[in-house]
Formats: structure tokens, sequence, C-alpha cells
């Protein structure tokens, strides 16, 4: 039997922290926390717009 190791690497060189082991996450799991850092600042941000907009026409 075959053992499968998924892991996320945290920075290069002496930025470098703790790895993180993904164990039971699907691939789209891991696809979603590899894209995560880059696009929950933009979907806050997309959430916070459409709040105001919203604010405007009460």
């Amino acid at each position: 039997m075959l053992s499968r190791s998924n892991f996320m690497q945290t920075d290069e060189g002496a930025d470098r922290g703790d790895d993180i082991e993904m164990a039971s996450a699907t691939a789209e799991d891991q696809d979603f926390m590899a894209a995560a850092r880059q696009d929950m600042p933009r979907l806050i941000a997309e959430v916070r717009r459409l709040g105001a907009l919203l604010n405007q026409t009460k």
C-alpha cells in the first residue's frame, strides 16, 4: 500500500515557517487553501463595497 502525504509549504528561505500537513483535504480544499491568501482579502473588500452600496440605497 502506498502512502500519500500532501502539505503546503508556508514560505521559502529564512522566512519559512512550519509546513501545513493536509491529511484528509480534497484537491479542491487544497486549492482553496493555497489561493486564500490572495482571494480572501479581495472577497472581503467586495463584500464591504457591496455593503456600502446597500447602505447608500436605504
